[in-house]
């Protein structure tokens, strides 16, 4: 191969990737979301691996749970149940889990909580995540003062981004000097 060919097949390179990057990142980004929403409600630890605890057993007036079920008969069944009742009984009259936690009640959370902003600076693409309605960016911020930041991806999270544009990569150079 010649310098001149070298130099043409760098440039097609580096034209590639640019043209290529924010697409890459948001697909990227979509898959390590998956993984965050993975661990958070199978596993129910966070970033750091540590479990988020349990869900309270604290008792309250069953209509300080009136109107959110997830069904009427859930509903029946709290108005006809006890007066007070905690909201790990309440999670068991939705037939939910109650007891590790896993901030699911609804899945409204998880099904808007994904890639907020994409900023493209020079040669780097950055993908934020975050709740994606005005609901679920609430929730993230109720929870944070307790939780942290509950979509926070892991260490291993974050290898796997890198390790993903790693390949990118390493498939483009492949392509453009084969």
């Amino acid at each position: 191969m010649s310098f001149l060919d070298f130099a043409i097949r760098l440039k097609v390179l580096v034209d590639e990737m640019n043209a290529s990057r924010e697409d890459e990142s948001i697909l990227i980004a979509n898959d390590v979301m998956a993984q965050v929403r993975n661990r958070v409600q199978e596993r129910k630890v966070d970033a750091d691996g540590t479990a988020f605890g349990q869900y309270s057993q604290a008792l309250a007036p069953q209509w300080f749970f009136y109107g959110k079920s997830n069904t009427d008969t859930a509903e029946q069944e709290l108005k006809a149940g006890n007066w007070f009742v905690s909201y790990a009984d309440f999670r068991e009259l939705n037939n939910l889990p109650s007891d590790d936690i896993n901030f699911t009640f609804s899945g409204d959370l998880f099904r808007t909580t994904g890639i907020v902003k994409v900023e493209n600076e020079a040669d780097t693409t950055t993908v934020i995540l975050g709740g994606q309605t005005t609901r679920s960016e609430q929730i993230l911020e109720w929870q944070a003062p307790r939780y942290g930041n509950i979509i926070e991806p892991s260490e291993q999270e974050q290898e796997f981004a890198f390790n993903a544009h790693r390949k990118r990569i390493e498939n483009l150079i492949n392509r453009v000097f084969q």
